[in-house]
């Protein structure tokens, strides 16, 4: 899949940040409380600012960070549906239909692995 950089999927995210993504976002410059709060469930998360990512440049209309973008931005529109235990393409994505076969899987297997990295699922 081709993103577009349409920011859709950046809207009200409550995208979990690995430990990774903090620490090469650390490296970038930023400071922890300018891009990330802690959740209830005990994860950090993006932080929203106007209903978009913090990052979201929405002059530009591009992503301020784009090629050190969390993991779960790099594996839209493929994402885990914790209610239905299995990943899913999520369909806000105006470009869901691109996503082929093969990279639903490879997505899919990367997002498991990171889930069950940090205890969300089994």
């Amino acid at each position: 899949m081709i993103c577009d950089h349409c920011g859709e999927c950046c809207k009200d995210t409550e995208m979990i940040l690995l430990d990774e993504d903090i620490k090469r976002i650390l490296r970038l410059g930023y400071n922890i409380e300018q891009f990330a709060v802690l959740g209830d469930d005990g994860f950090y998360h993006l932080k929203n600012v106007n209903g978009h990512c913090v990052f979201w440049d929405s002059v530009k209309k591009r992503c301020k960070i784009y090629h050190n973008r969390p993991f779960g931005c790099k594996m839209y529109p493929v994402i885990y549906d914790m209610d239905k235990s299995k990943c899913i393409i999520d369909k806000e994505c105006h470009l869901w239909y691109t996503v082929k076969e093969n990279e639903f899987k490879m997505k899919c297997k990367k997002i498991r692995k990171a889930l069950r990295e940090i205890g969300i699922i089994s």
